[in-house]
């Protein structure tokens, strides 16, 4: 019977993230390491300006890390074309974003189900 663990499913290696402003470089998140196996709970939580939003950004491809890695099922996030990218964030991840940013024509039912049906 084998005990290891499973492997990771997301993985995320030295993830740093950047910003330039008039006043200088604004470092929000710094060498960043993480491991999240399938089935596991992770939160994430902080003060504001913490750098929560921007890590999700990151680990679900809407942006891109100043350095670092984030894997998913052992491949890089940031190898994937576009067209990749945007099936992977369709079929596998889904987001609830702090401001709500649901189709008001919709109820929330339809909302929550607009990925799938674009996807068919």
């Amino acid at each position: 019977m084998n005990n290891s663990p499973p492997t990771p499913m997301i993985v995320v290696r030295e993830l740093s993230k950047s910003f330039a402003t008039e006043r200088g470089t604004v470092h929000v998140l710094r060498d960043i390491n993480l491991e999240i196996r399938a089935g596991e709970r992770v939160a994430v939580v902080g003060a504001s300006g913490a750098g929560k939003t921007t890590l999700m950004h990151l680990l679900g491809g809407l942006d891109r890390p100043s350095r670092g890695r984030v894997e998913f099922e052992g491949r890089d996030l940031f190898s994937y074309s576009v067209a990749e990218l945007d099936a992977f964030r369709n079929r596998s991840i889904g987001f609830v974003f702090q401001f709500h940013q649901l189709l008001p024509e919709f109820s929330a039912l339809e909302n929550v189900m607009m990925p799938a049906r674009i996807g068919r």
